[in-house]
Formats: structure tokens, C-alpha cells, sequence
């Protein structure tokens, strides 16, 4: 912003006029002129600044600034290491101003600059608007930076600085302090006016009392300084949650039932209306789903059935007629086979074909032929 960059720098050469350099007269060269220029103040024009300005018992002020024709702001200077809590300089230019109907007047002494209105029916230290100090404003106070615009040419011309002495520190803030008061202790009076306002429908004196609590009692700053810019309101802070003990009773409820009601909570306000559901997004369409193909398991190797003991080529107790066993093709001729029908007794064809074959199986418990009978125990 440029009106704070020259600001910084007249900050800057004011660092510069110490002692007998920091006189009146280098004071308004090299700080006041500066900053009148910076705020729209053109000091080379007549119709915006003029130089001790006369005022009544041949005394004079230094600069009295000028919108058309009209005074609308005197400022009384001192040098830059003078301070200005002199009461009776102060009062000086305050009353000269005023005396001459001029509005608003400032002393400085370069940096710091105190605003006064000048008709407030009140003693002068009261009729202080606010104060700026510019070596604060160049590092940034938001107060000081706020203030500095007030001064400006604009700001006098179309009134702002005006309304904002009107609603910042003289008139609002009086007003609200008083109604504050008549509300807290209602006089019989104040009761019976306000009920003659209200006209045919008269309400009786404690409900006006109780009325006027509710609706005058307003927290101000005292007169003479400035209100703080508002803020919005902070949210309550949310409660700490307690901790569950084992003999903390718990209520479960479903996420979307309404919280009980508290003794102490405000009144259930209406919900707001829930926003519209997001259309719905389109169907995608049915992915083929790849099944997994069953593993087959290897066979399992299949177990040869258990042998079979084989079967005595002939028993001692076995029935003489019993046919020898099976024979194949490759046993048939065999010098043991032989063997063994010499020893039985029993040729090839000599048994009845129609019971009994080479093929046929023998019957374990037939007994045993030979040419002179069946075998008995002795001949073993």
C-alpha cells in the first residue's frame, strides 16, 4: 500500500531529528508537509492547506485544511522531541477551533497525532476521536494502520470520518450506556412513557422491567475510546468426552436417532433440509467371472488284491475219486505232473468224462483213487 510506504520512510527521517535538528520548523518540513501530501493533502495549493491561519486575540495555527471553502480540519504542531500531553496547548487549539466553527482539530508533534471534535459539550480531554501514531503504523499495528486512512482528504470530504466519531466513540456508545442503565433500574416515569408509546394495549410495569433486560442491556466501551471491530461469535467448545467406567451406564443408539434432550439445552431447532442424493452412477455391465477349473487328483495306484494261499495238491484225509487240479497246457507234460499220476494211479482219460475233465478243478475233499482203492492212514 502506498500510503504505508511513505509512512515507513517518514518514520525513518524522523529516527534522523535528534535533539536541536528536531526543532518546529524541520518538524513540519520533513514530517508534517509529508504526510498532509500522502493523505491527498496537495500543500503547494491554497484551496487544500494554508499556513497560520488567523484566529481571534491575534493568535494564528499552523495549518488549516480546506475542502471548497470551508475550514474542515486546524492542526497545531510542535517539534518532533516535544511531548503532547501539555493540557493547556491541547485545549488552546481545540477551543480556538471550535470558537472559529471548525469541526475537528489535531495537535502533533510529527508522529504522533491526536484528533479532537472540537463542539462536544464535554471537558477537552473527552473530546478525543483517537490518536495515531505513525513510527507504531510503520511496523504494522493493526490499530495505528486502521487510523491513519481517517485523516485523509476523502475521509473529511464525503463524511466518513464524521459517521465514525458518531458510532465509534461520542454518540452510540452514550446512547447505549444510558439505555444499558434505564434498563437495569427502570424509573415509574420511564415505564409510564414507554406504555404511553405503546398506546391502547398497556402491559403492566414488572413485564416492561423484564422486557427491557431482554432487550437494552448492551455491553459498551466508556466514552472516549474506541469499540473493537467485531467479530463473529466462537462455536462453544465441544465437551471432553467421558471416560467409561464399569459402572458407567452406556445408551447405545443408532447413528441417525435424535440425541436426548437436555435439561439445560436450547430448544430443538427445525432441521435443516438435507441436501439432494447425487443421482445414481449407471450400471456397469456383467464382467464374465472366470471359474477356476477343478484340479483333478492323480489316481491313486490301485492295490493288487491279496494272493490267494494255494490250494494242497492232495490232503491224507481226502476222498480217492478226488480229481487232480487244473492243469494248463504247460503243467500237462510236466515230469512232476507225471509223477504224480503214477503215484495216484491215474492216467489221462481213465475217468468218466462226463463228471470228471482234465480241466475241472478237484474237489479237496474227495478221496483220493488209485487202481486197488482209495488211500487209507497205513499207507503213508
Amino acid at each position: 500500500m502506498a500510503l504505508l510506504d511513505d509512512v515507513r520512510k517518514i518514520a525513518g527521517v524522523a529516527e534522523r531529528l535528534k535533539g536541536p535538528v528536531g526543532n518546529e520548523a524541520n518538524t513540519k518540513a520533513l514530517l508534517i508537509e509529508p504526510t498532509l501530501s500522502a493523505l491527498g493533502w496537495d500543500t503547494t495549493n491554497l484551496d487544500h492547506v494554508l499556513r497560520d491561519w488567523p484566529m481571534h486575540e491575534n493568535s494564528s495555527i499552523d495549518y488549516a485544511l480546506r475542502i471548497g471553502d470551508a475550514n474542515v480540519m486546524f492542526i497545531e504542531a510542535r517539534g518532533v522531541n516535544e511531548s503532547l500531553d501539555d493540557h493547556s496547548f491541547t485545549a488552546r487549539a481545540v477551543d480556538g477551533a471550535n470558537g472559529e466553527g471548525v469541526l475537528w482539530c489535531a495537535v502533533t508533534n510529527g508522529l504522533i497525532y491526536r484528533v479532537y471534535r472540537t463542539d462536544e459539550q464535554v471537558p477537552t480531554d473527552q473530546k478525543l476521536a483517537f490518536e495515531v501514531d505513525l513510527s507504531r503504523a510503520a511496523v504494522g499495528s493493526p490499530t495505528d494502520t486502521a487510523n491513519v486512512p481517517l485523516l485523509s482528504r476523502e475521509s473529511l470530504g464525503d463524511g466518513s470520518l464524521a459517521l465514525w466519531g458518531e458510532q465509534k466513540v461520542f454518540t452510540d456508545p452514550r446512547v447505549r450506556e444510558v439505555l444499558a442503565a434505564l434498563a437495569a433500574n427502570p424509573s415509574a416515569a420511564f415505564l409510564d412513557a414507554i406504555n404511553e408509546a405503546i398506546g391502547e394495549h398497556k402491559v403492566p410495569r414488572d413485564r416492561l422491567r423484564s422486557s427491557l433486560g431482554r432487550v437494552l442491556v448492551i455491553e459498551t466501551p466508556p466514552p472516549g475510546t474506541r469499540a473493537p471491530a467485531s467479530t463473529a461469535p466462537e462455536p462453544p467448545a465441544r465437551p471432553r468426552d467421558t471416560p467409561i467406567t464399569p459402572d458407567s451406564s452406556v445408551t447405545i443408539t443408532r447413528p441417525d436417532a435424535p440425541a436426548p434432550a437436555r435439561p439445560d439445552a436450547a430448544p430443538p431447532t427445525a432441521p435443516a433440509p438435507r441436501a439432494a442424493a447425487p443421482p445414481p452412477l449407471p450400471a456397469e455391465p456383467p464382467r464374465a467371472v472366470e471359474v477356476p477349473r477343478a484340479v483333478e487328483a492323480p489316481p491313486r495306484p490301485v492295490e493288487p488284491p491279496p494272493a490267494t494261499p494255494e490250494t494242497p495238491a492232495a490232503d491224507s484225509e481226502a476222498a480217492p475219486d478226488a480229481a487232480p487240479a487244473a492243469e494248463t497246457p504247460d503243467t500237462a507234460h510236466s515230469p512232476e505232473t507225471a509223477a504224480k499220476r503214477r503215484f495216484l494211479g491215474v492216467s489221462r482219460g481213465s475217468r468218466d468224462s462226463a463228471t470228471q475233465s482234465d480241466t475241472a478243478p478237484a474237489d479237496p475233499y474227495a478221496p483220493l483213487a488209485r487202481p486197488d482203492g482209495p488211500f487209507d492212514e497205513v499207507d503213508f
